[in-house]
């Protein structure tokens, strides 16, 4: 984001692209597609259903969709999903940043980026070249609000901002039925 305004995104016209997630596929060579239908024979529905629901930290694992459950598995496959996941962040951030000019700042959020210490360890490691400077004690603490876990002498500042994406939805819900754009919901508020 750019003056609150977002100027990209890992996602591209679904949710499919960009990172991987759980279930999901991430970013792929659109040639994947064509061979799994034209030389595997897979059905298109075969193929949603892979890329949607079999991919992503599943299908790499073989273990699980769930971050913590691939963290604390010792199988190989466990460990390449995970360096892949990370791997995978650190493209998408230096794709961001090149968008923006820079960065401010770093922000994990949800519930990889606010429960993932290991995660956000490896990434601000691998972001150092943009000036990020982590404090591991900062990273490893828990609470529940917004924390920094940068250092005080970092260039870029590194945030865990936890989310509350129920109460964004019933907020923009509210606001589109009382005739706001999403946009306005605070003009509601008091």
């Amino acid at each position: 984001m750019q003056g609150r305004k977002s100027v990209a995104s890992t996602m591209g016209f679904t949710a499919l692209d960009g990172l991987m997630m759980g279930t999901r596929s991430g970013s792929l060579d659109p040639g994947v597609v064509l061979y799994l239908i034209g030389n595997l024979g897979m059905s298109l529905q075969a193929v949603e259903t892979l890329l949607y629901e079999q991919s992503g930290l599943l299908g790499v694992s073989g273990v699980s969709g769930d971050m913590r459950t691939v963290e604390a598995s010792n199988t190989p496959h466990a460990q390449q999903a995970i360096d892949l996941y990370v791997y995978r962040i650190g493209q998408q951030l230096g794709s961001l940043a090149a968008s923006l000019g820079g960065l401010d700042a770093l922000v994990f959020t949800a519930g990889i980026g606010e429960n993932g210490a290991m995660i956000r360890r490896r990434v601000c490691r691998d972001a150092a070249w943009l000036g990020i400077a982590l404090d591991e004690d900062a990273n490893q603490a828990r609470g529940s609000g917004a924390r920094c876990i940068s250092t005080a002498g970092s260039r870029v500042a590194a945030w865990v901002i936890p989310t509350n994406e129920e109460l964004m939805i019933a907020q923009h819900t509210q606001a589109l039925l009382q005739g706001r754009g999403a946009h306005d919901w605070r003009a509601g508020e008091d």
